[in-house]
């Protein structure tokens, strides 16, 4: 990567011809600021940058088709699109495809974050995704329906579950396209991503509800499972006199939200024994998503008998990527290896 560096900003990285035809999922709906800002602003190193843009170039040297519409119609869900992230390397031994007598391989589905208002979809979907492919694993990064200014009236919600809905029952249709088996599979996301991944275990909003398969398992990173804790923060700053910024509420639901209507998307009250295996990891020193969030689900995971592995550091704050250098260093990896562990006692189990 000569040309790209950490002095680079993320208006001249899209702007770069090798990058072109994903170069609109790098970084959605971004301010001028943020469009000014270099690579080391986030961390070069830290959200694995160089990685994450070789595996990019070569997709595209590669000529595939990449971005697949989630939607044949609608006005408001001309954006919702999967990029495909087929694997690069042979699957580990321990996910071998007789496992579950399928001949696809499992596949990650990736929400990147942004508060629902645009998506982070370098840093924490296509850096997901690379790695998940070094280590054998096909990859789609979903890019789901934001609302980026108010009035929130009505609220975004249900909405990106829909797409995350309807972008799996694409990868279903066209498994053998893609290489993937309808079983087994596991959804990841960041931040308000994550949130998105968690709805999809829930009793109210999740896969059941659709008709569909449940996930293996859920790779949650800083997750925002919980609006009880958003809403105390922000009322811990009008106590304060301090103006807080209640958009990410809004846009769960609407703009005369209150605590009980917020519930209906806080997802430790819709959990039941049925929700999926979660890896969830988060940095104790988070500006932006409470690490509270993590910690009350990794509590309802226990108090559910739902099996869990939690890595959280004292240090790394937010939007980490691969967490590269950091306490978290090495985390999709054992992300990964939790996910094929709950595939394997499934498979030893019949369930």
């Amino acid at each position: 990567m000569n040309q790209v560096t950490p002095e680079t900003t993320i208006g001249e990285l899209c702007g770069h011809e090798e990058f072109k035809p994903l170069s609109d999922y790098f970084f959605t709906n971004m301010t001028e600021d943020v469009w000014n800002r270099p690579l080391e602003y986030y961390g070069f190193e830290k959200c694995g940058f160089a990685e994450t843009l070789e595996r990019i170039k070569a997709l595209v040297a590669s000529g595939m088709p990449l971005i697949h519409p989630v939607y044949q119609e609608g006005d408001d869900k001309e954006g919702v699109k999967l990029v495909f992230m087929p694997p690069v390397s042979p699957m580990l031994s321990m996910t071998s495809s007789h496992a579950s007598g399928n001949s696809g391989k499992p596949y990650v589905l990736i929400c990147p974050g942004g508060a629902y208002a645009r998506q982070w979809g370098l840093i924490e979907g296509l850096a997901l995704g690379a790695r998940m492919n070094r280590l054998g694993y096909p990859a789609f990064v979903l890019y789901y329906r934001t609302a980026q200014k108010p009035p929130f009236d009505p609220p975004l919600m249900p909405k990106p579950i829909e797409d995350l809905a309807a972008a799996i029952r694409l990868i279903e249709h066209r498994a053998e396209d893609f290489g993937v088996r309808k079983e087994d599979y596991t959804v990841a996301g960041f931040s308000a991503g994550a949130h998105l991944a968690a709805e999809w275990g829930t009793v109210n909003h999740g896969f059941a509800r659709y008709g569909l398969n449940g996930p293996a398992a859920l790779l949650l990173g800083y997750p925002s499972i919980s609006t009880d804790l958003f809403f105390d923060a922000a009322e811990e700053a009008g106590r304060k006199g301090q103006e807080a910024d209640v958009s990410y509420l809004k846009r769960l639901g609407g703009g005369s939200f209150t605590r009980e209507s917020l519930r209906e998307y806080s997802v430790d009250h819709h959990m039941d024994r049925n929700y999926p295996p979660v890896y969830v990891t988060a940095c104790k020193d988070d500006p932006i998503v409470p690490v509270g969030c993590s910690y009350r689900l990794i509590g309802r995971l226990r108090e559910l008998g739902i099996p869990f592995v939690a890595n959280i550091a004292e240090h790394g704050g937010h939007s980490f990527g691969l967490g590269i250098g950091t306490k978290v260093d090495g985390w999709p990896e054992q992300a990964a290896g939790f996910w094929q562990q709950m595939i394997m006692e499934k498979a030893g189990t019949g369930k």
